[in-house]
């Protein structure tokens, strides 16, 4: 499969979960993009944390699903398994929302190129800042790469 086939397969899940998930709920989706993911040796999701953390301005060490919980809830999920069912949704939206953008960028020419230069740029300003010990609110935020479809568009809808 192409990235664009996996763009039209998730964007399937996300209409009709049920028909592909035994639930619909955060875990359950993380669980089968992982699934995709490894299917394709770990290569689909390449550069996703490392896109997440420009777009986040931190959480350097944390899983992928971790910081797009954090990016619906900025004060963070306790256990995605106890979500209330509200943020639960807003959080697999939000996972859709940006694994679309992200396998969109990666697809273009440049995406993959882009993306690790945005990561090296943020890493190089928190060591200079010296907030990498913290990972707190003082960390640097540098141009979150966006495909090139979406250039303009607005960045803060995620939160």
């Amino acid at each position: 499969m192409t990235i664009t086939d996996y763009r039209d397969l998730f964007a399937t899940v996300r209409k009709r979960p049920k028909m592909w998930l035994i639930r619909g709920d955060f875990a359950s989706v993380v669980a089968f993009v992982e699934g995709c993911n490894q299917a394709n040796a770990r290569t689909l999701l390449i550069g996703f944390q490392p896109w997440l953390v420009t777009r986040a301005g931190c959480l350097n060490n944390h899983v992928w699903w971790s910081i797009v919980a954090h990016l619906t809830e900025p004060v963070g999920l306790t256990n995605v398994r106890d979500t209330d069912p509200d943020l639960d949704a807003r959080t697999v939206e939000t996972l859709f929302d940006l694994l679309d953008e992200f396998l969109e960028l990666r697809d273009e020419d440049d995406g993959l190129n882009r993306i690790f230069a945005a990561h090296e740029q943020w890493r190089r300003l928190r060591d200079q800042d010296g907030c990498g010990a913290t990972e707190g609110h003082a960390c640097p935020t540098v141009a979150w790469p966006r495909a090139a479809s979406r250039v303009g568009a607005h960045t803060d809808d995620i939160h």
